[in-house]
């Protein structure tokens, strides 16, 4: 029976963990609800913040409630094989155009990369905050399995995909619509770079257009999926 002790504390540290992640989230996406879903209360990020906040005024240790939440991180499997509804849903603009959606979101997804790392290289950045960075581009959930596939900085490069995504879905589909761009080009640039955070916001104005930025923040997170993995001995170094 003693050697059962450590499994019950594990097993009711983890309960205890997720159920607070879970409410915490449920509050937050109430709040972005009651604002009407502006991409600057984004459910992620607020939920984060208010975390956050409330660990470090009750000292939880971030070391445990990391280890305990680890079952949370696991759900990030079958979530991301989830998104293949999102390329199912889009099969027939894939059969119409699929060479030009490729074509746009492998360049925007690859100029976010370089872009990240020649940055990050010119600031003089750590290698932790560095690889975070590297990341940026693609959605909370593809960025946390390539850090945790790589051994990266999970949590950084989390807070990273979702400051990414608020800003990107502050600022894109106006600069593009100021520019003069219609139809599917904006919201493919939106899916790229504000990732899930921009397709929400959009999805609730236009459907369809939600949709084709689903796409292309599923097709960016398969690119980096495969690209960070191995180049990551040179972005590591």
């Amino acid at each position: 029976m003693p050697n059962m002790m450590p499994v019950m504390v594990a097993l009711w540290s983890a309960l205890l963990a997720s159920a607070l992640v879970l409410l915490v989230f449920a509050g937050a996406r109430a709040l972005s609800g009651r604002l009407g879903h502006p991409p600057w209360a984004s459910p992620v990020l607020t939920g984060a913040i208010a975390t956050a906040l409330l660990l470090a005024a009750t000292g939880i240790p971030l070391a445990w409630f990391s280890a305990a939440t680890q079952p949370l991180r696991w759900l990030l499997g079958p979530a991301l094989v989830a998104l293949a509804l999102v390329v199912e849903a889009n099969a027939g603009l894939l059969r119409r155009s699929a060479l030009p959606v490729l074509v746009a979101v492998t360049g925007g997804t690859l100029v976010g990369l370089a872009s990240a790392i020649v940055m990050a290289r010119w600031l003089g950045l750590g290698p932790d905050l560095a690889a975070a960075v590297s990341t940026k581009t693609v959605s909370t959930p593809f960025s946390v399995a390539i850090m945790m596939k790589v051994g990266g900085p999970v949590e950084l490069a989390a807070a990273m995909s979702v400051t990414t995504g608020v800003v990107g879905a502050l600022t894109v589909m106006p600069l593009l619509r100021r520019l003069g761009f219609r139809g599917a080009g904006p919201a493919l640039a939106l899916g790229v770079a504000a990732h899930i955070v921009g397709t929400d916001w959009l999805t609730r104005r236009d459907a369809r257009a939600g949709g084709l930025a689903a796409l292309a923040f599923v097709i960016a997170g398969v690119i980096l999926g495969l690209l960070v993995p191995a180049i990551w001995p040179w972005l590591a170094a």
